[in-house]
């Protein structure tokens, strides 16, 4: 297997946007099945029979207007781009054609940045901690989640996430963070365990699931427009207690707006409006969780919502 090594990639900050920016490198003729530590930038499209089609331990890969192809046989594993190691980047160009786009292993601490990953089953897979994903496009098409993340403090930020049967995030790590993604034409916008994640401003549009469900754990659902869904907006189910649920606007969903079926949520100024019952608390007296400054116009729950 072969290693490219050369220069590492400068970081700095877009002025007024907070976004990563790598710096361009030199186009390197890199091939199928390498392993890139140091600096790389792809400059052809890629047709790869092997697994991992390429590999970053720790360097940096630059695809930028190139594509990644996984060239295997049906039913066959495959991975696109592999990071491993510390603090690899990966930027650009697109990744398609496998069972799993973008696989984020390794000690973490990695960046993807402006990716478009498609794959017949997840478009990125995250499982290690204090990785970033930024403005990338996720694609992808059969039975698993556009997303997963069993790592913790990652940082998933300004993705746009369309045409999975599954979830568009599946979240299974903790303290991780899901800021201004737009998610459509999947069955499940958020699919929340873990513990301590914080999904915020993030638009889910159309689910013909739930927007956001909640299995297991605590966590922060805030600002979001979860709108037109054919079931719930959102639903805290299972072990997820203690939930804080505020300033979301839900709109026109199919089933309940806002559903809570657990304890010790607090539940405030969400504005739920058009589904087809706005509020539900199925505890009995709504137990210790709290409503408060909700607006809404229909429920089927004691007079403890508001």
């Amino acid at each position: 297997m072969t290693r490219i090594t050369g220069r590492r990639l400068s970081l700095g900050t877009t002025a007024g946007l907070g976004l990563l920016v790598l710096a361009a490198g030199p186009a390197l003729a890199v091939e199928c099945g390498e392993v890139i530590t140091g600096n790389a930038r792809l400059d052809r499209d890629l047709i790869c029979t092997t697994d991992p089609a390429l590999t970053v331990d720790g360097g940096r890969l630059d695809l930028g207007s190139s594509t990644v192809v996984c060239d295997h046989e049906e039913g066959a594993p495959s991975v696109g781009v592999l990071l491993e190691g510390h603090g690899a980047r990966l930027r650009g160009g697109a990744v398609t054609g496998c069972v799993l786009a973008v696989w984020v292993a390794g000690s973490g601490q990695h960046i993807v940045q402006g990716v478009t990953a498609s794959a017949s089953n997840q478009g990125v897979f995250i499982e290690s901690g204090g990785n970033r994903l930024l403005n990338s496009h996720v694609l992808r098409g059969l039975n698993d989640a556009a997303v997963q993340v069993n790592g913790n403090n990652n940082l998933v930020r300004f993705n746009d996430i369309a045409g999975s049967t599954d979830q568009g995030f599946e979240v299974n790590g903790n303290d991780n963070r899901f800021v201004g993604n737009r998610i459509g034409g999947v069955a499940e916008g958020f699919q929340l365990a873990g513990d301590r994640n914080h999904v915020v401003r993030n638009h889910i549009i159309g689910a013909t699931d739930r927007g956001v469900e909640v299995r297991a754990g605590a966590h922060v659902i805030a600002f979001n427009l979860i709108a037109d869904g054919a079931a719930d907006g959102i639903a805290l189910l299972d072990s997820g207690n203690g939930n804080h649920v505020h300033r979301n606007a839900v709109y026109g969903n199919a089933d309940e707006g806002l559903e809570v079926a657990t304890f010790d949520n607090r539940i405030e100024r969400n504005r739920v409006l058009l589904s087809g019952v706005d509020l539900q608390d199925t505890t009995e007296n709504c137990d210790a969780n709290l409503w408060r400054d909700n607006v809404f116009e229909t429920s089927v729950s004691d007079d403890c919502v508001d």
